[in-house]
């Protein structure tokens, strides 16, 4: 990994988004700040979430990270736990005003619009299953919050998902980080898991998309 100093621009701001470098240089309090903001705060919708989790596992098989994978999987979802619950109330206080959000550089109207079909067809279960897609595991505490579920059912929910994401994907990159060949393949099998996850978003994302644009035409 190239030292901070001899990074340009464009790499800084790739470095900056990758898993391996946010750990190495960030340590486990980083990634746990990382969960929260992504878990809790709109912005998190910039973090690599699940690539971070699998990198996780595989940086606490080799060590650079001094705790159990049980250890580092149970911090992380107290830290997701925690960003839920930031997310319900900012949602609880912004109230519908979230749905007329002007676009912005990290915001899409799209994403509240996809979030909340997901709450359509599957209910408080988009906050177990919501984990491990991206954006969704942002705006759905947020609009759980906007729609003022109740709160235990929301807190129950919340920890069966925040327990469920981290150990599903820190194990998984742990016991995969003894294979050699998953050291020597690392980006490819990173870039693999991105278009996994993120594959069903951007399908949602065009179809809301879509329907907007045959709605306006109507």
């Amino acid at each position: 990994m190239p030292e901070p100093s001899s990074l340009t621009m464009p790499e800084w701001v790739s470095a900056l988004l990758s898993p391996k470098t946010i750990i190495y240089y960030g340590g486990l309090l980083l990634l746990l700040a990382i969960v929260f903001a992504e878990t809790g705060l709109m912005i998190g919708i910039l973090f690599p979430g699940d690539s971070l989790l699998f990198t996780a596992g595989l940086l606490t098989h080799v060590g650079v990270l001094k705790h159990s994978w049980p250890t580092v999987a149970l911090l992380i979802g107290g830290a997701a736990f925690m960003g839920d619950q930031s997310g319900y109330f900012i949602g609880w206080r912004t109230g519908r005003a979230l749905f007329s959000r002007p676009k912005s550089l990290i915001f899409r109207p799209e994403y509240v619009v996809m979030t909340r079909n997901f709450y359509q067809k599957y209910g408080a279960w988009v906050l177990i299953m919501g984990k491990f897609l991206p954006i969704v595991r942002t705006f759905a505490p947020l609009l759980a919050g906007v729609v003022e579920m109740n709160y235990l059912v929301f807190v129950g929910m919340s920890l069966l998902g925040s327990l469920a994401w981290p150990f599903v994907l820190v194990p998984v990159g742990y016991y995969l980080g003894g294979i050699p060949w998953v050291e020597e393949n690392y980006h490819w099998i990173i870039l693999g898991l991105v278009i996994v996850t993120t594959g069903p978003v951007i399908f949602r994302l065009i179809q809301a998309a879509k329907n907007k644009t045959i709605s306006a035409l109507r």
